[in-house]
């Protein structure tokens, strides 16, 4: 390549100089600058909307308190109740009663329950319901996946938090 480079006259040398300047120029603007510069932009743009979004979204959280539509945490209904109890009127109420096999309570205050053939998603809002609902975590949840798609075999250990 040096030898190469060395053949070619004065006049080729600079003209070859050049045109590898212009082109390492060209590379860097468009594999490098450009893109960084689109990216910078969108991720402005997503975050400018998603500040109006939050800026909406605050006083309309206190306003839907202040109707009673949300509540600041979870409540104290059914605290007085087995937890075995809630969890199979709970899981009723939710639509889960044909496929609510067993609900037992254990030793320790917590409760077991068993559900066959339960639809997954309705399966997830009904313990996200129980957790922001009444304070009910599942502590442990055993998942079998179902003959018909989309629903599973459960069996869960649902617990208090200050049990």
């Amino acid at each position: 390549m040096r030898e190469w480079w060395q053949k070619l006259s004065g006049r080729e040398r600079r003209t070859l100089g050049l045109g590898g300047m212009a082109l390492a120029a060209i590379l860097f603007y468009f594999l490098l600058w450009q893109p960084l510069s689109q990216n910078t932009a969108q991720l402005e743009r997503d975050l400018r909307e998603a500040r109006d979004l939050l800026s909406w979204m605050q006083p309309a959280v206190a306003e839907i308190r202040a109707l009673g539509g949300i509540a600041d945490g979870p409540t104290n209904v059914g605290r007085d109740r087995a937890l075995f109890a809630l969890a199979d009127q709970h899981a009723r109420e939710a639509g889960l009663g044909r496929s609510l096999e067993q609900v037992e309570p254990m030793a320790d205050g917590s409760a077991r329950v068993v559900l066959e053939q339960v639809g997954f998603d309705q399966l997830v809002r009904w313990l996200g319901s129980l957790r922001t609902g009444h304070g009910v975590e599942a502590t442990s949840v055993s998942l079998r996946r179902a003959e018909v798609e989309g629903r599973v075999n459960a069996q869960i250990v649902l617990q208090r938090p200050d049990s």
